[in-house]
């Protein structure tokens, strides 16, 4: 397109705590592609900013801008490079001395927008004040001429919405572009489960009558749905990210969006298949590793029997369908005793810990040291073996193993009690009782030496340097054979396209943005990407549907496996941003027809 100036502003510009940096990431050659200029826009943290956004001198026609707002308001100003593929220039705002309007900024969202935010907390003052901030630099920018003629600012999620407000009231020139990832109203009558989400919104938009706002102050959120429904109706154009998301946003904020914005991956970055073989092997290797370690102290395990699969996410226990991949996994222990693969399973998702558990932490750097040595004894063997050869006689059985080899091994062994009584644990961090640990005993899932399904429940990012398991994310996943995501509310569902991209099965489901998405170009019966039935169903049904699918997995044989997953990094690449940009660029030209003359 060209000849505009692009500004995305996002709370997560610079600032990585959920999905929205994903999709700004992911798409940024695209984005700068597609603009004359490209600007992203988001808060400066000190520090958390450092390892993301390098400053530099900003031009003299910014930095005239910069000391405006700065004299006027308080504001202050970073300008520079975020530290992403292709670096775009980035402006991070700190709210500064205007913080101290907060209730004035509060109190005329009230009066403009009737936007209740009277018993809002910090979750919402602070996205609030920063945003009117970006806000009030944008406006000063577009009247300085700092950004040139035609000026788009594409708002994400109600975070941003003051600053949306702001340049409406404001009356720049700037044209607007609004995207909701997922509604607040809808996100929390979700998580809560009090009534049907689904059911509430077929009705609702079936008899032609929006949500009443009622129903936000019934589930607390009114400050933070008002703004979102605010934004929503005063931008130049409306987006969302998926069409299970273009309903939910017609029910809940009363306006349908103009423009779906399917989000993708640059499929360039993920590695093509024959790598991809090659990154499971290496990177399952250290799985296993670190399977034995956990387990071996406690009974036999064998890693090469075993399946690994993996749910990851927020600690979202209904929405994310934590709950009822637990329950099906306590189904799937009880099919597996009679006979069939065992399974060890991952719960990759973060939440609150106190630190490690010394005795996990202990048995792992046994099996380190025991691995070192073996390996360092193998290396010594093979050397004797080939001597052998070249002298032209046989290797001496006794001479194979040292004494010291057999020392070390002996002390090790008294180091490593074997805890027969014990069972190892569920998660190798300290924790308080929470409902994964909770649901995993309910369901009979205690690691036992009798279960077919053994579970890790690791609440942690993924690092090389966790000293637990080692590995980055993507690592991490690609080791295992499937990934689960059995979502009840996702409006998109980044996961399942990830895993299909890094060439592994996939479950989601048909209440996911991406479920609905990729369902029409699946054959039926095929086991590549999944997609289980949530809608219009109980969680006990879906749960009996998710079991009977993990079995079949655990029944498929290693080609089967391997074709399935050819296919699912084959279904992936149609959400290549290669193909889906085209939605932001409609979008961006709708905007651009709607700019007076």
């Amino acid at each position: 397109m060209g000849g505009f100036t692009l500004l995305e502003i996002a709370y997560e510009v610079a600032n990585k705590v959920g999905g929205i940096y994903t999709v700004l990431v992911s798409k940024m050659s695209y984005a700068l592609r597609s603009a004359g200029q490209y600007y992203a826009i988001g808060p400066y943290y000190r520090e958390r900013s450092g390892s993301e956004f390098a400053e530099e001198e900003p031009p003299a026609e910014f930095l005239e801008a910069f000391n405006e707002v700065r004299r006027a308001y308080g504001i202050e100003c970073h300008y520079g490079r975020w530290l992403v593929e292709k670096k775009p220039r980035a402006i991070l705002v700190d709210p500064g001395r205007f913080r101290e309007k907060l209730n004035e900024v509060k109190g005329r969202l009230w009066d403009e927008h009737r936007i209740d935010s009277l018993q809002a907390d910090d979750w919402y003052n602070d996205p609030v004040i920063w945003s009117k901030a970006a806000g009030i630099v944008i406006a000063e920018l577009v009247r300085r001429g700092a950004l040139g003629g035609k000026v788009i600012a594409h708002f994400h999620e109600w975070l941003s919405g003051a600053g949306l407000l702001h340049l409406k009231s404001s009356r720049t020139s700037a044209m607007t572009v609004f995207t909701t990832h997922s509604t607040v109203l809808g996100r929390t009558i979700a998580e809560t489960g009090r009534e049907d989400l689904y059911k509430l919104i077929n009705s609702g938009l079936d008899a032609g009558r929006p949500a009443d706002d009622r129903k936000a102050y019934e589930y607390n959120c009114q400050a933070k749905h008002l703004m979102e429904k605010a934004a929503a109706k005063n931008a130049d154009v409306f987006t969302t990210v998926s069409d299970i998301m273009g309903r939910e946003c017609e029910f809940m904020l009363g306006r349908k969006p103009d423009v779906i914005l399917s989000n993708g991956l640059d499929m360039n970055k993920f590695p093509p298949m024959e790598t991809v073989f090659k990154m499971h092997e290496i990177y399952r290797e250290r799985i296993d590793s670190f399977i034995m370690g956990y387990f071996l102290p406690y009974y036999e395990i064998d890693p090469g029997e075993c399946l690994v699969f993996f749910i990851s996410g927020r600690y979202e226990f209904h929405n994310k369908g934590i709950d009822i991949f637990i329950e099906a996994l306590g189904r799937l222990n009880e099919e597996l005793k009679s006979g069939g693969r065992k399974v060890v399973v991952f719960f990759w998702i973060p939440a609150e810990t106190k630190g490690r558990k010394p005795t996990v932490v202990e048995h792992l750097k046994l099996f380190e040291d025991l691995d070192a040595a073996i390996g360092w004894q193998k290396v010594k063997v093979e050397r004797e073996v080939i001597r052998s050869f070249i002298r032209g006689t046989a290797p001496r059985r006794s001479g194979i193993f040292d004494e010291e080899f057999l020392r070390k091994l002996k002390a090790l062994g008294v180091r490593l009690k074997r805890k027969e009584k014990e069972n190892p644990p569920l998660t190798p961090f300290n924790m308080p009782e929470d409902s994964i640990t909770r649901a995993l005993e309910e369901n009979g899932l205690r690691n036992g030496k009798q279960d077919r399904v053994r579970v890790i429940f690791y609440p942690a990012y993924l690092s090389e340097k966790d000293g637990l398991l080692e590995l980055k994310y993507y690592s991490a996943m690609a080791g295992c054979d499937l990934g689960v995501f059995p979502s009840c509310y996702e409006s998109w569902g980044y996961t399942p396209l990830e895993t299909a991209a890094l060439g592994m099965q996939a479950v989601t489901t048909d209440l996911s943005g991406f479920g609905r998405f990729i369902a029409p170009q699946l054959k039926g019966g095929e086991a590549s990407i999944m997609v289980i039935r949530r809608d219009r169903r109980t969680d006990d049904e879906s749960a009996a549907e998710l079991a009977e699918l993990l079995l079949r997995i655990c029944r498929m044989s290693a080609e089967e496996r391997a074709a399935s997953c050819r296919r699912a990094k084959e279904l992936s690449m149609l959400a290549d941003w290669g193909k889906l940009y085209e939605n932001y660029e409609k979008a961006y030209s709708m905007a651009l027809e709607k700019a007076p003359a």
